[in-house]
């Protein structure tokens, strides 16, 4: 496995989804679209450019981490075991869903999160079996998703 561990698949499988909903949500189904609000798109926006903002810190945290052979335990993973799939969860869908005003959006963070309890099994046993039990202690005390 790589330093992006699922990552990629993760990013594919959700750019696809996020490509069919607005295609469908714009072209079958536009009444589920909002009017422009510039109050809901500022919001969206800043959800969008804080979750990059994050996701971008987080994923140089365990890179760094990654080529030197250590677990990530500090900074905002003491808080979160996947901050990136999290960010995209709750900050970046939620923040596409106000800046487009895609109503079909909503779907997004859950589908998100289906993926991600798929997927993530494969990086937790990869995580398991090269760091042993700091890993399954460190799994014990923080959420996946969910801060902590």
């Amino acid at each position: 496995m790589t330093s992006w561990g699922v990552g990629l698949k993760f990013a594919a499988a959700s750019i696809v989804t996020l490509a069919i909903l607005s295609v469908v949500n714009r072209v079958f189904i536009p009444a589920l679209r909002l009017p422009f609000n510039l109050y809901a798109f500022s919001c969206g926006t800043a959800l969008i450019l804080l979750g990059v903002a994050v996701c971008f810190k987080a994923a140089v945290q365990v890179h760094q981490a990654f080529n030197q052979g250590k677990l990530v335990t500090t900074g905002i993973y003491a808080h979160i075991r996947n901050p990136v799939y999290a960010v995209w969860i709750l900050l970046i869908a939620p923040g596409l869903i106000l800046a487009t005003g895609f109503l079909l959006l909503i779907a997004l963070p859950f589908i998100m999160y289906a993926l991600v309890r798929v997927l993530i099994v494969e990086e937790d046993e990869y995580l398991a079996q090269k760091f042993g039990e700091d890993y399954l202690e460190y799994k014990k005390k923080v959420n996946s998703i969910i801060p902590t």
